[in-house]
């Protein structure tokens, strides 16, 4: 009996080369995809997939690690792999914290995004060999220091206020993507600022683009 696969991405191109890949493999079978948590949510509620494929960065600036949580929280036998554009180790961290369990860039080859799905279904964790690379070197230079990285210091909600700050997007704009009020996300905004050692609203903005742009640089590739 075949696999069951659902994709998350709100990128059309990439879903129809992760579907065309996924046919390819004998034991696999995409059943559907969304480019929203809710929807994606819903339709997972309903069909019960094996594995699911996950983007960070979706439609209305949603963060596809909110719906890894809810999915690990609700439906913990679902396998779950995050497949991004974001290679900083930030990202990769709290995906495994959250409860994913493989990390794949859109970059990397096709033959490892197979192996990525083959080996989470065996009930293996699985990384890319450049992350790998990538993970060790992170753990080296941690252990020779003490010091954090600070956007390490930032909790998920107030990473995910500080992409959308990035983004250019004011407090009210932001308030009303994550449903919370102005003022609450004007607090996260303050408690940012203090873990970055900021006092300035315009330096935030520009730290925030700045990080922004150094993870969007990479080009969005599935051949």
């Amino acid at each position: 009996m075949k696999k069951q696969v659902y994709i998350v991405d709100d990128h059309p191109l990439v879903v129809d080369a992760l579907q065309n890949l996924i046919a390819k493999s004998e034991d696999l079978e995409c059943i559907g995809s969304a480019d929203n948590i809710e929807k994606a949510f819903n339709d997972i509620e309903q069909m019960q997939p094996t594995l699911v494929l996950i983007d960070i960065q979706l439609k209305q600036n949603q963060n596809g690690l909110q719906l890894l949580k809810r999915l690990r929280t609700t439906f913990p036998n679902i396998a779950v792999i995050i497949i991004s554009m974001l290679t900083d180790d930030t990202f990769v961290d709290r995906a495994f914290k959250l409860g994913a369990m493989g990390y794949v860039f859109k970059e990397d080859t096709t033959t490892q995004i197979v192996e990525a799905i083959h080996t989470v279904l065996k009930g293996d964790y699985f990384v890319s060999s450049s992350q790998a690379t990538r993970l060790l070197g992170h753990l080296y230079r941690a252990s020779q220091k003490d010091e954090k990285d600070p956007i390490d210091r930032l909790s998920n909600r107030e990473l995910e206020v500080f992409l959308m700050i990035g983004e250019g997007m004011p407090v009210k704009e932001i308030a009303a993507n994550m449903g919370l009020a102005p003022s609450t996300i004007e607090t996260l905004r303050s408690r940012i600022k203090s873990k970055l050692s900021i006092t300035e609203n315009e330096k935030l903005i520009r730290v925030a683009v700045e990080w922004k742009y150094t993870q969007a640089k990479t080009d969005i590739v599935v051949s």
